[in-house]
C-alpha cells in the first residue's frame, strides 16, 4: 500500500514538472548521488583542516566552493543548507563581522539568479499576499528616505528588501519543485535546530549566555547572539516542524529523530524562559478544540498528535521536577508581579504607535520613532511597530498581508499540510502580539512556507469518504478560520 502512495505522489511531482520547469537542473538519479558524496567529502576536508590543521579561513573555503556550486545546480539543496544554518540566527560570527546564516544567505540569493539565468523556470505568482508585502517594502523604502538620519534609514530599508527577497526566493523554489523538497528543507530545519543547540553547550557559549544575560536564562544559541525570545521561536517553531514531519514521514530513521526533538526542544523552551513563546506555543496546540469537528473526522490523526504532545509534556515536567529551573528562569513564569511589569512595559510603547500615528500617519521612520516617542525601545508588535514606524498605509498592508495568508491557509484542503500550516501561521501571530518580528529572517521564511503548504497538500489527495466532509467543512468554517 505504502508502494501505492508513494508511486502516485511521484506520478503528480512528474506531471507537475512537465507542465511547468523546476528550478532545479534535472539530471539523472545517479548523478545526484554522486554530487552528493562529492559534497560530502568536500565538507569533510574542510572540517578536517578547520579543527585540525586550524585553519578555519581555509576550511570555510573548502567547504564554500563546492556548496555555491551545489546551490547553482539544485536551488532546493540551497534551500534545505539555508534551514540548516537559520537557527544559528545571528550567533555563529567570525570576528564579530561576518556571520554565518548572513553568508548562506547572500550565496543563496546569489546562485538563485545564476539558475534562474540558467533555467528560466516559469511561475505564476498565484497568492496576492506577495504583491502586498512587495508594496509594504515599497512603502518603507519611501518612509525611510524621508527619515531624519537618511544613512541609517537607508540601511533599515535595504533590509526589508533584503527580507523581501527571501520569502520570495524560497516561495519561488517552494512552489517550482515537489513535495520531497518540501519535507527535506522543514527535515534540514530540525536538525540545524537540534545541531545548533548541541553545539551552544558543547562549546559552552549557552553557559556563557546564561551568564551574562538578565535572569540566567538561555538566550544565545552560538556566538555573541543574545535575543532570548528570537530561540524561543526558532525552538518552537522546531517544535511543531517535528510534530508535523512525525505523522508525515513514514521513514523509521526520521521518525526516530522527530521523536527526539519533540521530547528535547520542551524542555529547552522552559529553560529559555520566554513567556510570549511559552504561551504562544500552548495556544498552538490547544487551537484544534476549536476546530473540534475536524478533528472528530481524522481520529486516528488527532489520536497520533495528542499522544505526541502528551509525551512532550510529560518529558519537560519530568526534567522541571527532577532539575527544576534557575531561580531566575522560575520567578520569571510565575511572579505575577513580574508579569504586571512585562505587560506594563509592553503597553507604553503601543500606546505611544498609537500616538505617533495619529501625529504622522504616513509614519516616523526607523530612526525617526526613537525622537518622536521619546522611547528607547521599539513596540512589541507586529501590528504596532508597522503602525507606528510607518504610520496607517503600513499597518493596513500589513493586516491586509495577514488577512490574504489566512484565506490561504483556509483553502488548504484538510489535511497535514493545513494542520502545519494553521499552526505556524497561529504560532506567529500570537508571538507577534507581545514580540516584534518583522525584522527576522524566520519569520518571513516560515510565512513562504504556510503560502506553499497549499500547493503541497495537492499532493496528498483526499479519499473518496473524505472529499462530502470537505465540502461541509468549507461552507461553515469561514467564522472560525478567521478567528484563529
Amino acid at each position: 500500500m505504502y508502494t501505492e502512495y508513494e508511486n502516485e505522489i511521484d506520478g503528480e511531482e512528474l506531471s507537475y514538472e512537465q507542465g511547468e520547469r523546476t528550478s532545479d537542473i534535472q539530471l539523472p538519479a545517479v548523478i545526484n548521488v554522486l554530487l552528493l558524496a562529492i559534497w560530502v567529502v568536500f565538507c569533510l576536508i574542510g572540517f578536517a583542516v578547520m579543527f585540525l590543521a586550524k585553519n578555519p579561513v581555509a576550511g570555510a573555503v573548502i567547504i564554500a566552493v563546492p556548496t555555491f556550486i551545489g546551490m547553482v545546480l539544485k536551488p532546493t539543496f540551497g534551500l534545505c543548507i539555508m534551514m540548516l544554518v537559520l537557527p544559528t540566527g545571528a550567533g555563529v560570527g567570525f570576528r564579530q563581522v561576518f556571520s554565518l546564516d548572513r553568508g548562506v544567505g547572500i550565496a543563496l540569493a546569489a546562485s538563485f539568479a545564476l539558475n534562474v539565468l540558467i533555467t528560466r523556470p516559469r511561475l505564476r505568482i498565484g497568492h496576492k499576499a506577495l504583491w502586498v508585502i512587495a508594496i509594504y517594502t515599497l512603502w518603507v523604502c519611501l518612509v525611510s528616505l524621508a527619515g531624519p538620519y537618511l544613512n541609517y534609514e537607508l540601511v533599515r530599508a535595504f533590509t526589508q528588501v533584503q527580507l523581501f527577497v527571501l520569502i520570495f526566493i524560497v516561495y519561488w523554489i517552494l512552489q517550482t519543485n515537489g513535495e520531497k523538497s518540501f519535507r527535506w528543507a522543514l527535515r534540514a530545519y530540525v536538525m540545524g535546530t537540534l545541531g545548533t543547540i548541541m553545539l551552544a553547550f558543547l562549546t559552552g557559549s549557552a553557559m556563557r549566555a546564561m551568564e551574562s544575560a538578565p535572569e540566567q536564562r538561555y538566550s544565545a544559541t552560538l556566538g555573541q547572539a543574545t535575543d532570548a525570545n528570537m530561540l524561543a521561536s526558532l525552538t518552537a517553531i522546531a517544535f511543531l516542524v517535528a510534530i508535523y514531519l512525525f505523522a508525515r514521514d513514514r521513514s523509521l530513521f526520521w521518525r526516530i529523530l522527530y521523536l527526539g526533538a519533540i521530547l528535547f526542544l520542551p524542555i529547552m523552551m522552559l529553560k529559555i524562559g520566554s513567556r510570549g513563546a511559552l504561551i504562544a506555543i500552548i495556544f498552538t496546540v490547544l487551537s484544534p478544540l476549536l476546530f473540534i469537528r475536524q478533528v472528530v473526522r481524522r481520529p486516528a490523526l488527532a489520536a497520533l498528535l495528542l499522544a505526541v504532545i502528551l509525551m512532550a509534556c510529560v518529558s519537560a515536567g519530568l526534567v522541571v521536577r527532577n532539575r527544576g529551573l534557575e531561580a531566575g528562569v522560575a520567578a520569571r513564569l510565575t511572579d505575577p508581579h513580574q508579569a504586571r511589569e512585562a505587560i506594563s512595559y509592553r503597553m507604553m510603547p503601543i500606546k505611544k504607535a498609537v500616538a505617533c500615528a495619529v501625529r504622522k500617519p504616513l509614519g516616523t521612520s526607523y530612526y525617526g520613532w526613537f525622537e518622536e516617542s521619546g522611547l528607547r525601545i521599539l513596540p512589541h508588535s507586529d501590528f504596532f511597530m508597522a503602525l507606528g514606524l510607518y504610520g496607517l498605509p503600513a499597518a493596513a498592508l500589513f493586516a491586509w498581508f495577514i488577512i490574504l495568508i489566512m484565506l490561504t491557509v483556509k483553502r488548504t484542503p484538510l489535511g497535514l499540510e493545513k494542520l502545519y500550516a494553521r499552526a505556524v501561521l497561529t504560532y506567529l501571530l500570537v508571538m507577534g502580539m507581545n514580540v516584534g518580528q518583522l525584522y527576522q529572517k524566520h519569520y518571513w521564511v516560515f510565512l513562504a512556507f504556510v503560502l506553499a503548504s497549499e500547493r503541497i497538500a495537492g499532493f496528498f489527495p483526499a479519499t473518496t469518504d473524505e472529499l462530502p466532509a470537505f465540502a461541509e467543512y468549507e461552507q461553515d468554517f469561514l467564522p472560525q478560520e478567521q478567528f484563529a
